[in-house]
């Protein structure tokens, strides 16, 4: 009661307090917008002609032009770069309407292809260049704390920073963090597209140039200077025909690490004494190629970080002492970070954060003395954090050239110090904000960016960010008056501070909006994989209606597969799906056999013959063995985003417990030896092949740990110690190890032919075929995860002894698979790709056989598990194998269209780039790749052999 009294005063204190306070103000405030609109709709109707999009310099109204005047007489021009209230009204007001404040406006960004110029009323000189040359040194994956922390090698990098001739930061390298988009970042500075993630690998791709676009490298050709580049020849793919001098290296031969550099290295001294370049770039690949094959904890990590503080030592001391080098700016950066595991491509801190210092002589007058080296703020966060794009207008800035057109950066304000006029601060910063405006304005036609009625709500919270943007321009254009006069020194810092808070924002607001869609594309995409799936459906329909629970729990993982893809956290943990499925479909099979304990041992579905004596306690606690078995699997390598860093198997037990790793390696490649033996068990010479080449494999992998990975490997053993194998001998040996590898399948036949004439019967070798193909994956998967096999042999080895159905063993194969990559040590973060045995046998980078084995080593576990099927398929009729192909096709094209559907639907999501765009390119893998490629073309080779 008491409760419903206090409601009833309450209503009628607000209603009071509506009819008294509120309301007149709100009539109020009615009245002076109805006003303010029928001044606007008399006024004449603007020219259609003038887009709301185009950049109108020319000012509106006296005291505007006054402020330009005064300005002018100090001979420092800070023109304000204002459109026609007119034209921005146009296009909001042409339908009559009073717009929601608070609908999200539609962005479109369209990078322009010409150069930026300084405006005809700008004065040029009223800010001079503080540099005349830049040299721009790239060392790749150079991570903030390989420079900054107190287990760096940058010692002399170091002391520059205390001297304070060096001004160090933390670069924020947006995803994602491969190479040739960050260099699109760190010269254009505008957000590049997720599809260079593809075009970075292609060598010979053209389409991803820079050469018709506005970068501080051409604003510095357009000047009449001279470029000299030396390094990844990324940037003779981005800038064909711009550098006066150049000598590229392939980027993607990883198993490189010092001639890529030293290649690199020899061409600095001379360049050091020449005086004909306007800019010097290097662009270091070792390091990275260490973080690729051995990780940054790996001993050759520090070794290379003193190789490349000792040519920052050099440039330094050149700039000193040279005389045409004194007015250089020496900038120092990554291009992006690594991960823990030595690799890049998605979001984790580690690969997000690159170092940057901007390093001359000059510094040392600003007094910005630091202390170095540091503990971070946070992970890997040193010294002041800045954007990657931030590069391009500072560059602008420092040298005297015109802020790039698709530049969303932001000029580093600890550089404005170098000009002691204040006037001439605010002229940078204005002319960043001109430049920032443009492309806001081009974003968003349909927000007005002057002062009108509307400029009230400035003071409601909350604002969106492009109304935010708006506001703190409005209050910069309130301040631009009221410091134009003489004397008024005192109100530049404030305008200072408006203007980079105007940058501040402007800058969120185009990064978020920068992401261009072909929509057509996307639901072309969409259409083609409907399809595929309804060109699979009747077939796989067939068999799903007549399967009873095993259709229903195909169709429910599909459904479930497909709703998770439209959650962001979902797709970073995707492997939790599979781990639970798994284990539900387990759950399944042990109550089918359960009920039909007779129907439980299949005579035809086996990989072996080995555990026939095991066989009947592994029917009876088969589903127990593979639970307990997937539940060391599932901790074998930690992956995904939440769990990545915690303690694992691979990571952290086997390399403190090396004899138990190469244990389990020597038992892995054993018994992959004895299943070769056991199918030519007549033959002595068969069994001598067998043994030469899994024993040559053995010790080819103990030659790629001593080469990669030395710290698994004890002191005494002679190829570490020794250096048994290196370069060109190792390469040699590997690809006579491969060679022997595959030469087993024909050399089997050879055998079986033989047999066949002696026994009278027909035996075709395709276990053979997968026991060599083992043999493979093993020597092109690291050496902890090699003692997984001995898990999955035991799984393939409980499934054969269960009398699955077709569709029952089908749906076991698609879990298995997906379940088994992650459990490899796959994501779906670009990062998580291995390239340590992408080289194996490569002698210079060539895509194809990178690809392939790339891919393979990636991909090892599903491949494995595409062969044991079919092998536990041998015995399938014809209709079952086509059924087979119908259901794992449906099974990818519907997947394929939920990834699709989810990325077309939440293009616009913060996310996007860092968990949607890798999960689509992952997808594409799975569908060319895996499924294509070794399902579809493997399953059709094999009938087309079963039918020969």
């Amino acid at each position: 009661m008491a409760k419903s009294v206090r409601a009833s005063v309450s209503k009628r204190n607000k209603a009071k307090l509506r009819a008294t306070v509120f309301g007149p103000v709100v009539d109020a405030r009615t009245q002076r917008l109805s006003a303010k609109l029928q001044e606007l709709a008399s006024q004449p109707k603007p020219n259609a002609e003038r887009s709301g999009m185009e950049l109108d310099i020319t000012k509106t109204n006296d005291h505007i032009d006054k402020v330009d005047a005064n300005v002018s007489t100090s001979n420092e021009d800070m023109d304000i770069d204002r459109s026609s209230v007119k034209n921005a009204q146009a296009h909001s007001n042409k339908s009559g309407r009073i717009q929601k404040r608070h609908k999200k406006s539609r962005s479109s960004i369209v990078f322009q292809p010409r150069l930026a110029m300084f405006e005809d009323n700008d004065n040029i000189t009223a800010v001079p260049k503080a540099f005349d040359k830049v040299i721009f040194m790239v060392v790749d994956a150079l991570r903030s704390d390989f420079v900054y922390s107190n287990n760096s090698g940058f010692l002399f990098t170091q002391s520059l920073i205390r001297s304070g001739a060096a001004l160090p930061f933390t670069a924020y390298a947006s995803s994602p963090t491969v190479t040739m988009p960050r260099l699109k970042a760190m010269t254009t500075g505008s957000i590049p597209s997720f599809l260079d993630v593809i075009l970075n690998i292609a060598e010979s791709d053209t389409s991803s140039t820079l050469a018709y676009q506005d970068t501080w490298l051409t604003q510095l050709k357009a000047r009449g200077g001279q470029l000299v580049m030396y390094g990844d020849d990324t940037w003779l793919k981005l800038f064909p025909g711009l550098f006066e001098r150049q000598d590229g290296t392939t980027s993607f031969f990883v198993s490189d690490f010092s001639e890529v550099d030293n290649n690199v290295t020899r061409h600095v001294p001379k360049e050091l004494l020449r005086d004909d370049w306007s800019a010097f770039i290097m662009h270091y690949l070792g390091l990275d190629h260490i973080g690729h094959k051995a990780g940054p904890q790996s001993p050759y990590m520090l070794a290379k970080q003193y190789e490349m503080d000792s040519v920052v030592s050099r440039i330094y001391t050149s700039m000193e002492k040279e005389k045409h080098l004194q007015s250089t700016v020496f900038v120092l950066c990554g291009d992006h970070g690594m991960n823990d595991a030595g690799n890049h491509g998605g979001s984790s801190v580690g690969e997000t954060s690159p170092a940057l210092l901007f390093i001359s002589p000059k510094f040392q007058t600003l007094g910005s003395f630091r202390k170095s080296p540091i503990n971070p703020l946070k992970d890997f966060q040193y010294y002041r954090t800045v954007e990657q794009t931030d590069i391009t207008p500072t560059l602008a800035g420092l040298l005297g050239f015109p802020i790039p057109l698709n530049s969303f950066g932001v000029f580093i304000p600890e550089f404005l110090d170098l000009w002691e006029s204040s006037l001439k601060k605010v002229h940078i910063l204005l002319e960043n904000s001109k430049q920032l405006l443009r492309a806001m304005r081009e974003a968003f036609p349909s927000h007005n960016f002057e002062p009108d009625l509307n400029s009230s709500h400035c003071e409601i919270e909350p604002l969106l960010d492009i109304e935010v943007a708006r506001c703190s321009w409005f209050q910069v254009l309130r301040l631009l008056p009221d410091s134009s006069g003489i004397g008024k020194e005192e109100l530049y810092p404030e305008l200072e501070s408006a203007l980079l808070r105007f940058l501040k924002v402007a800058q969120r607001v185009m990064s978020s909006a920068a992401s261009n869609y072909n929509l057509r594309n996307l639901l072309l995409g969409l259409g083609l994989n409907a399809f595929v799936a309804a060109l699979s459906l009747p077939a796989a329909y067939k068999l799903l209606s007549t399967s009873g629970y095993a259709g229903a729990f195909f169709a429910l993982s599909i459904i479930s597969y497909g709703g998770m893809m439209f959650a962001s956290s979902y797709v970073e943990e995707e492997q939790q799906f599979w781990n639970w499925t798994f284990t539900a479909w387990v759950f399944y099979l042990h109550i089918k056999s359960a009920m039909h304990p007779h129907c439980s041992i299949s005579s035809k579905h086996r990989l072996s013959k080995h555990h026939n004596l095991y066989a009947p306690v592994l029917t009876r606690y088969g589903a127990v063995a593979l639970l307990v078995s997937h539940r060391v699997l599932r901790r074998w390598n930690q992956t995904g985003q939440k769990f990545a860093a915690e303690p694992d198997i691979a990571r952290s037990f086997l390399p403190s417990q090396r004899l138990v790793l190469w244990s389990l390696v020597a038992l892995t490649y054993a018994y992959t030896c004895m299943c070769l033996f056991a199918h030519r068990c007549h033959s002595r010479l068969w069994r001598l092949c067998c043994f030469i080449v899994t024993a040559a494999a053995l010790i080819l992998k103990l030659a790629f740990v001593a080469s990669d990975f030395p710290e698994l490997l004890y002191e005494t053993v002679p190829i570490r110690s020794g250096g048994i194998l290196d370069g060109g001998p190792l390469i040699l040996f590997t690809r006579l190890v491969m060679g022997g590898i595959f030469s087993l399948i024909p050399v089997s036949m050879y055998f079986s032919k033989g047999q066949q004439r002696s026994l009278g019967k027909e035996d075709f070798p395709s276990t053979v075929f997968h026991e060599a193909l083992t043999l493979f994956l093993i020597t092109q998967s690291k050496a902890t995860n090699i003692p997984i096999f001995l898990i999955l042999r035991l799984h393939a080895h409980i499934i054969s002894l269960m009398k699955l159905s077709v569709l029952e063993l089908t749906i076991t194969s698609l879990i298995v698979q997906y379940m088994t990559f992650f459990a490899f040590g796959g994501s779906n973060a670009i990062s998580s790709v291995d390239l340590s045995n992408a080289y194996n046998g490569v002698g210079n980078y060539n895509i194809i056989p990178v690809g392939v084995l790339t891919f393979v080593s990636n991909w090892s576990g599903p491949i494995w598990w595409v062969s044991a099927t079919r092998v536990l398929r041998s015995k399938q009729a014809r209709h079952e194998r086509q059924a087979y192909l119908a259901v794992i096709t449906f099974h990818l094209a519907t997947t394929l269209i939920s990834v699709m559907a989810a990325c077309t639907a939440l293009r616009t999501h913060l996310f996007i780039w860092t968990v949607f765009s890798p999960k689509y390119l992952y997808a594409i893998a799975w569908a060319i790749f895996n499924h294509l490629t070794v399902n579809f073309v493997g399953e059709i080779l094999f009938l087309l052999k079963a039918n020969g």
